[in-house]
């Protein structure tokens, strides 16, 4: 103990001092009476930004990205009424007019009365680290996709085969009609044409040739057959509608999202997937305000809950039966928030895993079913990039809910 004592006594500020220095990320203190503002940054602030530290103290907040600001200054008033530790994602535009990405992890100092009354920071810069990660989500994307291709074409194939099936009997019927039409043609042009009376016997073929076609049957069957085919042409639309939705997985910039449209997307790319497992019901808030986010985004998060709720009852259900569980979408708003909520009749999620599943690489799946990344991507995109948060409502036996909360007026968040 008192060699430990003696250690420290020989550790001085100098010391101290170049400790924090080498340190790889920013160190910082602030102070939050009367005013906000920095009172001293490590030496390595400048290798991140290209500015002096003096520069910094009196000026970080000018290089940080307009857009960001609003949410950096409510880090440090939630750190300072809450009295606990706080991080936050924002943008810095450097001397040399880069734009990087930081974390900012910031810690409450507190005074002889245990009021807050600074903050000490750590700031890191993850600009590399997040375009791995917009690499990771990407390709995750291209993977389910190319898994649901299948499906998709299956999906398609079904309504091109019955139009296919409807264009041949209508090419055939209409030749009927048509040569018909030629031989009452000729006869009429005999009546006008000429002072011939024609005679029962003129009007045999005729008759013979109706008989054939069977002209009730077509009158009948051509409008079905014209209506089936338009129902499918639009059911081919919809599917390639959807498809383009998901078509600019490298442009993730923000704009007003129609939720309800994404949602209606997710499940028509999905349909195949889901048909077979489950029976998929929405409840769809007509009202439902425009969103700003990356639609791109938030579909994949959506899929891939979808897909973990097909999973999850496929776990339950009796295989060899026409036994189907039922996964339930809604969207709506409250508290200046729009929600989706997803459920599933599934397995549920008990407590031990509930614990890890939004840790990258845990999985419950087996080997080649899943990478453990769906759910934690989820939650980067939902808090990280939409300033939005993800809950979860599980009973082991009887099902899981995931509720996705997205602000309505969102604080506007890095784009990509």
């Amino acid at each position: 103990m008192e060699q430990a004592q003696d250690n420290a006594k020989k550790f001085s500020s100098q010391d101290l001092e170049r400790l924090a220095n080498n340190v790889p990320e920013v160190l910082y203190s602030a102070t939050l009476t009367p005013d906000p503002r920095i009172v001293f940054f490590t030496t390595n602030a400048t290798d991140l930004t290209g500015y002096g530290v003096d520069e910094l103290i009196s000026g970080w907040s000018d290089i940080i990205e307009p857009k960001d600001i609003s949410r950096y200054n409510k880090t440090f008033e939630r750190c300072q009424k809450t009295g606990k530790p706080c991080s936050v994602e924002y943008r810095i535009n450097t001397k040399d007019e880069m734009t990087k990405e930081i974390l900012d992890r910031v810690h409450p100092v507190f005074d002889d009365k245990g009021q807050v009354v600074g903050v000490d920071g750590m700031i890191m810069d993850i600009t590399e680290r997040k375009m791995i990660q917009d690499e990771l989500e990407k390709n995750q994307m291209f993977q389910t996709l190319g898994k649901l291709g299948a499906g998709i074409s299956h999906e398609i194939n079904t309504p091109i085969q019955f139009i296919s099936d409807n264009i041949h009997f209508l090419t055939d019927s209409l030749k009927q009609v048509f040569s018909l039409r030629d031989m009452y043609t000729a006869l009429r042009d005999r009546a006008v044409g000429s002072s011939e009376t024609l005679s029962a016997d003129d009007f045999k073929p005729v008759i013979e040739a109706e008989a054939e076609a069977d002209i009730d049957f077509l009158t009948d069957e051509i409008p079905k057959a014209l209506e089936q085919s338009l129902e499918g042409m639009n059911r081919v639309l919809g599917i390639v509608t959807a498809m383009r939705d998901f078509s600019h997985i490298d442009d993730r910039s923000k704009s007003l999202a129609d939720i309800n449209k994404a949602m209606e997307s997710t499940i028509v790319i999905l349909r195949n997937e889901l048909k077979y497992v489950a029976e998929v019901k929405t409840n769809f808030d007509p009202n439902l305000p425009m969103v700003m986010c990356s639609m791109d985004e938030i579909s994949q998060v959506c899929m891939n809950l979808l897909i973990n709720a097909a999973h999850s009852i496929d776990d339950v259900i009796e295989k060899g039966t026409d036994q189907r569980g039922v996964i339930t979408v809604t969207t709506s708003s409250e508290g200046g928030r729009v929600i989706i909520s997803i459920s599933d009749t599934g397995a549920g999620i008990a407590d031990d895993v509930r614990e890890k599943i939004f840790e990258p690489f845990f999985t419950t799946k087996e080997t080649g079913k899943g990478t453990g990344q769906g759910l934690a991507f989820a939650r980067s995109i939902i808090l990280e990039k939409h300033n939005g948060d993800i809950e979860l409502d599980t009973e082991v036996g009887k099902g899981t809910t995931f509720r996705i909360c997205l602000p309505i007026e969102s604080e506007e968040l890095p784009e990509k």
